[in-house]
């Protein structure tokens, strides 16, 4: 998370000391202000609505981390189609965790040259100095990432620009044909 922007416009801060002994269920919606301001945030052309229901829990003595944050997002966006600049509707129904650590204060026997395995599905890992998170920033940063990138309408060929989409099968025959070294093989 961005320490140095505390201002956000999706901003729900949680005190993780009040987490329950099971868990702590919060949702949380954005309104219609926090929704035009993600917007503009995003350079989108709207964000219709933003409602995620969250789980925090405290992680056993024998688990990585000291909390987990467990998210489900639900989101409706414009955006602008990247061929033609016509509106795109999407729905974004995503789930994502993240495991909060305590910043441990550094030990003698720091060997900063460990190595470190990371693995695509483990869970974010965010150390937090203090027991306040901003649940709504990591709300609004995982919508950022869930968003189509290069958002097009379906019925979009990219043939009323003068060009032509490829799809990914049809873009690496292209490239096997073009082979500079075929001329050698039949020397």
């Amino acid at each position: 998370m961005n320490e140095e922007n505390t201002a956000n416009e999706f901003s729900r801060t949680f005190n993780l000391d009040l987490v329950e002994k099971k868990a702590t269920k919060i949702i949380i919606e954005a309104t219609s202000d926090e929704c035009l301001l993600l917007a503009e945030r995003f350079s989108i052309i709207e964000v219709v609505s933003l409602k995620a229901t969250c789980i925090v829990n405290r992680r056993k003595q024998k688990e990585l981390g000291d909390y987990l944050l467990r998210v489900k997002m639900d989101a409706e966006v414009i955006q602008s189609c990247v061929v033609t600049l016509n509106e795109v509707h999407e729905s974004i129904n995503e789930e994502f965790s993240i495991i909060f650590q305590k910043n441990a204060p550094p030990s003698k026997n720091n060997n900063d040259s460990q190595e470190v395995v990371f693995n695509i599905d483990d869970d974010d890992i965010e150390i937090i100095e203090d027991k306040e998170v901003d649940i709504g920033e990591y709300v609004a940063e995982y919508l950022a990432l869930f968003m189509n990138s290069y958002p097009r309408q379906n019925e979009i060929k990219g043939e009323e620009l003068g060009y032509k989409i490829l799809s990914e099968d049809e873009a690496t025959k292209k490239l096997e044909k073009k082979n500079p070294f075929a001329v050698l093989k039949e020397l």
